[in-house]
C-alpha cells in the first residue's frame, strides 16, 4: 500500500512540474496510441543502449588497467626490482608475518678495500 501512495504521489508531483507535457502525453495516448509504444520502445531502446555502453567502457577501463599493471610488473622485473603483490591476507589484529626477501646481492667492493680509522674530538677553546 505505501508503494501505491508513493508512486500516486510521484506522478502528480510530475502532473505539477510539467503539466504540458502531461497533457501532450495523455492526447498522443488517445489520439494515437501506435505513436506511444513507439516512444516507449525508443526510450527502451536508448536505455539498453546505455547500459551496453556503460558495460563495455567499465570492461575497457578494466582490461587497460590490467595491461597496465601488467606492464610496470615486467619493466620491474627488467630493471632487477621484485614484485610486490598490495593486497594483503586477512589477518588478526596483533599478528606478525615476516617473509623472506630474494638474498643480498653481491657486494661491489670488496672487505679488502679502504681501512678503519680511528679519532678523537678535541675542543678548542678560543677564549
Amino acid at each position: 500500500m505505501n508503494f501505491l501512495t508513493k508512486l500516486l504521489d510521484s506522478i502528480v508531483d510530475f502532473v505539477k512540474r510539467m503539466p504540458l507535457f502531461a497533457i501532450l502525453l495523455v492526447v498522443i495516448a488517445f489520439v494515437a496510441p501506435s505513436l506511444l509504444g513507439y516512444m516507449f520502445y525508443a526510450l527502451l531502446g536508448l536505455a539498453a543502449f546505455a547500459i551496453l555502453a556503460f558495460a563495455i567502457f567499465a570492461w575497457r577501463l578494466r582490461r587497460m588497467q590490467r595491461d597496465l599493471h601488467e606492464q610496470f610488473r615486467r619493466a620491474g622485473e627488467q630493471s632487477g626490482h621484485q614484485h610486490y603483490s598490495y593486497r594483503r591476507k586477512a589477518s588478526n589484529e596483533g599478528d606478525v608475518s615476516i617473509h623472506a626477501t630474494t638474498a643480498m646481492p653481491e657486494k661491489k667492493v670488496s672487505d679488502d678495500v679502504g681501512e678503519y680509522v680511528d679519532f678523537k674530538e678535541e675542543k678548542i677553546n678560543d677564549k
